[in-house]
C-alpha cells in the first residue's frame, strides 16, 4: 500500500512539474508544429517539389520553429529530408515548400504572397482573415482547441493536393 501511495505521489508531483513547464503559448506552438508536419506528409506535392530537401520556413515564431526542429526535423517527407529555417525578418528569394507566417509578421504577408506566386509553396498563417489575403491554411481557435481552416482554391492554384486527413481535420 505504501508503494502505491509513493508511486502516486511521485507521478502526481512530476505531472505537476511538467504541466508548469509547458505554458499555453508553448502548447499552441507544439500543436501548430504538429499540424505543419502533417500538412507536409499528408499532401501531394508536384513532382518538381519532390527533389532535394523539404524546406519549411517559420517566420516570426521561435517556439513553433523549435518544436518543428526538435520533433520533426529528423523525419522524412516521402524520400526528402526536412530542413527547417527560422526567420526574424523577411528574406526574398525563398524556394520553400511551407512558409508559416506568424501573426506578428502579418504585415509582410502581401510580400510573401507576391514572392510565392506561381510556386507550389504552402502558406500557413494564424490570424483571422488571412485566407482572404492569399494564405492556403490558417490556424484558429475553436472551442479552446487549435484547428485550421483551408482554402481549397488556394491549394489547387499551388498544385498541392491535400490528403484526406487534412480535409477531414479542417474546420467546416
Amino acid at each position: 500500500m505504501k508503494r502505491i501511495f509513493l508511486l502516486f505521489l511521485v507521478l502526481s508531483s512530476s505531472h505537476g512539474l511538467f504541466a508548469q513547464q509547458i505554458d499555453e503559448g508553448d502548447s499552441r506552438a507544439m500543436i501548430q508544429a504538429n499540424f505543419i508536419y502533417q500538412f507536409a506528409v499528408n499532401s501531394n506535392w508536384p513532382i518538381e517539389m519532390k527533389k532535394g530537401k523539404f524546406l519549411i520556413v517559420v517566420y516570426g515564431n521561435d517556439a513553433v520553429y523549435k518544436h518543428v526542429v526538435e520533433k520533426y526535423g529528423m523525419k522524412p517527407v516521402g524520400a526528402q529530408t526536412i530542413e527547417v529555417q527560422s526567420w526574424t525578418d523577411y528574406k526574398p528569394g525563398m524556394g520553400s515548400h511551407i512558409v508559416f507566417v506568424d501573426k506578428s509578421k502579418k504585415a509582410d504577408l502581401a510580400k510573401i504572397m507576391k514572392e510565392v506566386k506561381g510556386k507550389s509553396t504552402l502558406v500557413v498563417t494564424n490570424w483571422e482573415g488571412a485566407l482572404g489575403s492569399g494564405a492556403a491554411i490558417n490556424f484558429k481557435t475553436v472551442d479552446n482547441s487549435i484547428r485550421y481552416e483551408l482554402s481549397e482554391a488556394a491549394l489547387s492554384e499551388k498544385k498541392i493536393t491535400p490528403g484526406n486527413k487534412i480535409l477531414q481535420w479542417k474546420v467546416q
